[in-house]
């Protein structure tokens, strides 16, 4: 639970606070007393998805790029914790079009990082790495201690913004630690392309889900609660001498195969009619787990919704907002 003494009154800035796991991390943090200023070059998106939240937090339009305003931001709002989660996040358009990704994830985050050192008072920082950084890697899973060899242009960028975290706090002696972090999903997920809430989508309309590849590789999903946690222990954590610099890995125990999980979603859905199509289009053999042995020991963290029940309270969600509201919050997304 967030230590409520630590987050009453305390001035708290999100980048994309339109962001999924922004808005849901925004209503944790108003709910337990803090004052949170949102950063974002957009004024619509995942907010308008938790009725009533956006009236509890203060957006500034801006650009990640613009450091002189993110720098008038912090210190007019006397920000004490910044939490940096915005970014380009779709794979598909970094590899159609790689700049946006590189000018909002490296150059981005440089900004953010560079007007947090300016203003000089922040007393704790988290920021959004992936667990793309990655990339290929020769046996599993990995811990912290592994080289980041994210190689296409999503990873390479959150790669670089994981790299550039970790330089501020060890030449700038700044409070930032760094998450990396499993497949998220929960309700009010707009990324309608990602696996979950596509396939709990196709089952709600009564189709048979496609898995494209032969249905073998493996990834970790957590439940946006799990991370939002995450989040919540590094913004209180993150000046500690065994925090300060580091990064962590936040995944389940085991990763699931694409086939486990899709026949999760038909129990869910109780669906079992629904067989899946499996049309091998993808040769995709990817197999990506994540050791959590350091975010446990350090900061008690642990995963505590089940895949399964992450997975029910998504549909659940699913079968009420399932609409022109999601749709609109989608396109915000994927243009």
């Amino acid at each position: 639970m967030p230590d409520r003494h630590f987050w009453n009154g305390r001035r708290v800035l999100v980048t994309g606070p339109n962001g999924f796991i922004a808005a849901w991390l925004i209503e944790t943090l108003v709910d337990n007393g803090a004052s949170v200023v949102g950063y974002d070059r957009s004024a619509v998106g995942t907010l308008d998805l938790h009725p009533g939240l956006r009236d509890r937090v203060e957006l500034v339009i801006g650009d990640l790029t613009d450091q002189p305003k993110l720098e008038r931001t912090l210190a007019e709002h006397g920000i004490q914790t910044l939490f940096h989660l915005a970014g380009q996040s779709s794979i598909s358009l970094s590899r159609g079009s790689p700049i946006p990704a590189f000018e909002s994830n490296i150059r981005g985050s440089w900004c953010v990082l560079d007007a947090a050192r300016t203003y000089g008072k922040l007393e704790t920082i988290a920021v959004a790495s992936s667990l793309t950084a990655y990339g290929e890697q020769d046996s599993s899973p990995f811990d912290e201690s592994f080289a980041l060899n994210g190689s296409d242009p999503y990873a390479a960028s959150k790669a670089c913004t994981d790299i550039l975290a970790r330089c501020y706090a060890a030449s700038y002696g700044m409070p930032i630690a760094a998450a990396r972090t499993a497949n998220i999903f929960g309700p009010a997920d707009p990324h309608l392309d990602h696996i979950i809430p596509g396939t709990l989508l196709t089952l709600l309309r009564g189709e048979r889900p496609e898995i494209r590849s032969d249905g073998s590789p493996s990834k970790g999903y957590l439940h946006v609660s799990d991370i939002v946690s995450a989040y919540v222990l590094l913004g209180e954590r993150a000046a500690g001498m065994d925090v300060r610099g580091r990064a962590f890995n936040f995944h389940p125990d085991q990763p699931i195969t694409v086939l486990d999980l899709v026949r999760l979603m038909m129990k869910v859905a109780d669906r079992p009619d629904l067989e899946p199509r499996i049309t091998r289009q993808s040769d995709n053999r990817e197999h990506v787990w994540l050791a959590n042995e350091r975010a446990k020991r350090t900061l008690g963290w642990e995963q505590k919704v089940s895949l399964e029940d992450g997975l029910r309270d998504t549909m659940n969600w699913l079968r009420q907002h399932a609409g022109a509201e999601l749709e609109r919050a989608a396109t915000v997304f994927h243009g």
